[in-house]
């Protein structure tokens, strides 16, 4: 048996001549080369998670509702709100408003203006399935995409065409104007 000294100072030669292969978690400690580090474009000052999460915690209507209950809707409707002063998204079948969250994302108003309108599941779990979404969403939650939803309103919107184009014939026949006849 070797003695206690003599086996403390092999392994510690040992671990100097060959480290131990760990990552620290944090990015600058790391041993992944700098190119392939992820780049975040960072948050102004009080735009930070916490404070995100003290905003949900004490906002009354961050999802702009007005009291409205949550409700179905088309992704024909989310995909209209795609602006930066109005940002809907769906994740895992819920619409959420992103607008008031966009200045608290790390990665960035960019990267969230590219799912708006759209749904970002894949893309969110891609970069964030560690993360839960619905928690941290939840006071921009609008309602759940229901895609029975979309042949109603596609039909309201035919059958509002037809009334406007009946009514535009009629005012051609009233005030002289020529008329088509229909085949």
């Amino acid at each position: 048996m070797r003695p206690l000294g003599l086996l403390v100072l092999q392994r510690t030669e040992a671990r100097r001549r060959n480290p131990p292969r760990t990552f620290v978690s944090h990015p600058r400690h790391t041993t992944m080369p700098m190119a392939k580090r992820r780049t975040e474009k960072g948050v102004k000052p009080g735009f930070s998670l916490m404070d995100w999460m003290r905003l949900g915690s004490h906002a009354k209507d961050l999802a702009q509702r007005k009291g409205a209950p949550l409700r179905a809707m088309s992704m024909a409707e989310v995909f209209e709100h795609r602006s930066e002063h109005d940002c809907w998204t769906v994740l895992n079948g819920k619409v959420y408003n992103l607008t008031p969250y966009l200045h608290y994302h790390p990665g960035g108003i960019p990267m969230l203006m590219s799912v708006a309108g759209k749904d970002c599941t894949t893309l969110f779990n891609k970069y964030h399935r560690w993360v839960n979404g619905s928690t941290m969403l939840q006071k921009c939650e609008l309602g759940w995409v229901d895609a029975n939803v979309d042949t109603t309103i596609n039909e309201d919107v035919v059958q509002v065409e037809d009334a406007v184009n009946a009514l535009s014939v009629e005012e051609d026949h009233h005030h002289g104007g020529t008329t088509t006849t229909s085949s």
